[in-house]
């Protein structure tokens, strides 16, 4: 029975098969005989037919009888009806260029929205033609581009009394930018640049040979920070990749990979002008809640889908702050090859909130002088990929020489008033006010005194604690750097001091990258265990009182040698020699383990320490020494390695340690961001435990370093470990599809923090007797332990971020460990965040 059932569905399969026709051809454009892409082609008043791919080209089978009719159409092109007889082997059809350009099609809100439409085949041929129309694909190129970036207030008050000599600011208005708005420019910089790229290997340089712009006075505004924060929020835009990334915030592009999944899109026109003949695309975010934009395309006929126009807007629904509007404008041309390069780019976004506009910025670039075939040596792609030349600055005639669009007369006049204002003393008064505010220093000449939150706290040996510092600035020296401070307890009466001179040893400044120098330190205070030698070292009022703060000290006299270099790839290796002597002091002892219980009132050791450091294509924020890497995509990497001196200045201990750490941002596009450090290390020797690995409870604001929230101070110690840390931000991702709930624009925080560690028997007081016990509480149980054999300590959190648009709220929970004494299970945190 089975065998005649094979065959008879055999028999069904090959009558079927013999009965269908296959019908085969190109469809091309009849002037310039090149195939017209995703063109129908259709058996009238049946369901049967198909697309043309990219060059044209067709072929599918119908089962009705011949002869019959086809119906040939082409967005862009008159329709065809044509007799097919099915003899010849293949049809080559020729499709007459309409030269009218077709009526708008109506998008319909109340039509449900089709997946599968021409639009969407559209767009998955741009998606797949990426990668050859990426402009980065050409084998050897070079042009030039023009940056202008502006920054100024919408509306500003007209000028009054009340503004004293600093009213004629007031009076340079720009009435045209912005139709209906008075817009005033407060910061402008231009550049000029020799932009240079290859392909095998794929390389990029980009390098500024001439920069002007605005500067304020430096002793209370960083104009470096400035550049880099407004460069930050306006980056170029590229439509090719797979996100735009502006003012912090990651935009999927309409032709990611995924875009199909986050868009809707509508064929609505076309368009022919001098550089060919286009089709007009509309999209739309299918969630306007999300980090998606909304605008149009202009996509080639010619068969390679390449962008010719891309004008993109964020929705006023999406989950943003502070930001009322925000446009982008991409124009590309052809070259003699047809292949579509970027010609200009604008950004331009309106920062205010709700119907009020307060500031807006605008970034416009062109690029020009455009070398297909450029030769150049392969030693220019040295050094970082984007290189502000060191006399860049000295170079801003070659502006006024080559701007190859002239400045209004507005613009030139910011350059000239802002200049004016730096010799205004009601505006010096002003920035000084707000340098203390903001950065808690005040200048005095060369000097300036802070930082003012340091200025008093409190902890529980030295109590009430006053501390005045400061530091010298450029107005003394670019090439020695100076900064120290006195601190006195009222409770302990004891005097402590910090002083770190810095000298340069390249010429240059000892602030600006790339440095080199030599750098020494002495400092006398009072540390917790675990805490290193530094200007800031936890006496902050605001560290002050704090749950965790500890409560175990020593007392401490530190001296460091360091000799620290940088190179041009964000390469830098810091070598030291640095000297400790520790004594307990408070509740802290130190007792020997070897159960004689003999006192041992000092911790002295001497070592080596080598840092190196690569951190690819940072940019960073910095005052004097101090610098805030900016997080991008790419990782940072570090390996330290340290030497223990055995007898040398009073150095009691013999040991190496390694550690390595790395950590990355990654940007997952519609999923927001994580942030993901991983840290590890070990140590050879025995040593007394505060020597050893002490994880963290509080550290400076750094997110290279791993701290931990409801962990103990001294809790654990290790001299083999490995830390884990991990935050991810989803951007209101979830929250922003829950009815109701997405108007408020909350967005969503998770995280794990974690701590692994093994005490070798050497340095384990329990089996060693040449260490330290360990302390105690004041009933005799144990402070610090040693973690069970493979049993991380965890703990985790969730929170909700852009309450109000100001505040973040965390639930911090511990996961394991909790039956060691005067464990906190869990703890609320309620911080500021400000953020787009």
């Amino acid at each position: 029975m089975k065998v005649i059932l094979c065959l008879f569905l055999f028999c069904l399969a090959t009558k079927l098969g013999l009965a269908q026709q296959r019908i085969v051809g190109v469809i091309v454009d009849k002037s310039s005989q090149k195939g017209v892409a995703l063109a129908s082609v259709t058996i009238p008043g049946t369901a049967e037919g198909t697309s043309c791919d990219s060059s044209g080209r067709f072929s599918f089978h119908t089962s009705q009888k011949v002869p019959l009719q086809l119906l040939v159409s082409a967005l862009g092109y008159k329709n065809r009806v044509l007799d097919y007889s099915g003899k010849g082997d293949e049809l080559r059809i020729e499709l007459e260029s309409n030269e009218h350009i077709i009526d708008a099609v109506e998008i319909s809100r109340k039509v449900k929205y089709n997946n599968r439409n021409p639009a969407v085949d559209l767009i998955q041929q741009v998606i797949k033609h990426k990668r050859l129309n990426r402009l980065e694909n050409q084998p050897h190129l070079s042009f030039k581009q023009y940056d202008k970036l502006q920054f100024g207030m919408v509306d500003p008050p007209a000028p009054t009394k009340g503004l004293g000599s600093i009213g004629f600011v007031f009076e340079n208005l720009d009435t045209v930018t912005l139709p209906g708005n008075k817009l005033l420019t407060i910061f402008m910089r231009e550049q000029l640049s020799d932009v240079y790229a290859k392909n095998d290997p794929k390389a990029f340089k980009k390098r500024v040979t001439s920069v002007k712009q605005t500067d304020f006075d430096d002793r209370y505004v960083n104009n470096h920070n400035i550049q880099a924060y407004l460069g930050y929020l306006f980056q170029d835009v590229e439509i090719y990749d797979e996100n735009v990334f502006l003012i912090n915030k990651l935009f999927l592009s309409p032709i990611a990979n995924n875009a199909p999944v986050f868009y809707k899109y509508f064929v609505v026109d076309t368009v022919h002008n001098d550089d060919g003949s286009f089709i007009e695309l509309k999209f739309e975010p299918r969630n306007k809640t999300d980090l998606l934009l909304s605008g149009k395309l202009h996509i080639t006929m010619d068969g390679r889908f390449a962008v010719r126009l891309a004008e993109l807007r964020v929705n006023k629904e999406a989950n943003l702050n502070w930001v009322n509007d925000l446009k982008i404008e991409l124009i590309y041309r052809p070259n003699a090859d047809h292949f579509m390069y970027m010609d200009r780019s604008s950004v331009e976004i309106m920062f205010g909130r709700g119907k009020r506009d307060a500031v807006y910025g605008k970034k416009t670039t062109l690029n020009y002088d455009y070398d297909f075939q450029a030769s150049f040596a392969d030693d220019v792609f040295t050094g970082a990929p984007t290189e502000i030349l060191p006399d860049a600055k000295q170079h801003e005639d070659m502006l006024a020489q080559n701007r190859p669009v002239a400045l209004s007369p507005v613009e030139n006049r910011v350059y000239s008033n802002i200049d004016s204002l730096n010799d205004n003393r009601t505006f010096k008064t002003l920035l000084a006010l707000g340098y203390l505010l903001g950065q808690g220093f005040y200048p005095v000449g060369p000097v300036e005194f802070g930082p003012l939150e340091y200025l008093y706290s409190l902890n529980n040996i030295e109590g009430n604690r006053i501390r005045v510092g400061g530091r010298t600035t450029d107005k003394l020296s670019e090439k020695v750097f100076l900064e120290g401070y006195l601190a006195y307890g009222l409770r302990d009466k004891q005097v402590k001091y910090f002083l770190r001179p810095t000298v340069s040893l390249n010429g240059g400044s000892v602030a600006k990258f790339p440095a080199h120098f030599i750098q020494a330190t002495v400092q006398h205070d009072i540390f917790d265990p675990g805490r290193n030698l530094g200007f800031r070292k936890g006496d902050s009022f605001f560290q002050s009182i704090r749950r965790n703060r500890p409560t175990k000290w020593m007392d401490t006299y530190a001296y460091q040698l360091a000799h620290l270099i940088e190179f041009g790839n964000h390469v830098s290796l810091e070598s030291s020699f640095i000297n400790h002597r520790r004594r307990a002091i408070g509740d802290l002892e130190f007792i020997s383990s070897d159960g004689l219980a003999r006192s041992m009132p000092n911790i002295n050791s001497s070592e080596l320490e080598f840092i190196f450091r690569w951190a690819p294509n940072e940019k960073f924020y910095y005052r004097n020494l101090e610098r805030v890497t900016i997080v991008e995509k790419y990782p940072v990497f570090n390996v330290q390695y340290n030497k223990g001196l055995n007898g040398v200045m009073g150095g009691n201990y013999n040991f190496d340690a390694l550690r390595a750490s790395v950590s990355k941002r990654f940007f997952l596009s519609q999923l927001g961001f994580a942030d993901l450090t991983v840290a590890g290390g070990k140590i050879w020797g025995t040593l007394p435990y505060p020597l050893l690995e002490i994880p963290d409870i509080f550290r400076e604001e750094d997110r290279h370093v791993i701290d931990f929230t409801l962990m103990q101070s001294m809790e654990f110690v290790a001299d083999e470990y490995v830390r884990l840390s991990l935050e991810h931000q989803l951007q209101g991702f979830i929250l922003n599809k829950i009815p109701g709930i997405k108007r408020l624009n909350l967005r969503e925080i998770w995280g794990v923090k974690m701590f692994y560690g093994r005490l070798t028997d050497p340095n384990n007081p329990y089996r060693s007797p040449d260490v330290i016990q360990f302390d105690t509480y004041p009933d005799g149980r144990p402070i610090t332990y040693v973690m069970n054999d493979s049993v991380p300590y965890w703990e985790g959190k969730v929170g909700i971020d852009n309450i109000l648009r100001v505040l973040r709220v965390e639930y911090v929970r511990r996961l394991n460990y909790l039956g060691q004494p005067n464990v906190q299970q869990d703890s609320y945190r309620v911080s500021l965040n400000l953020n787009f």
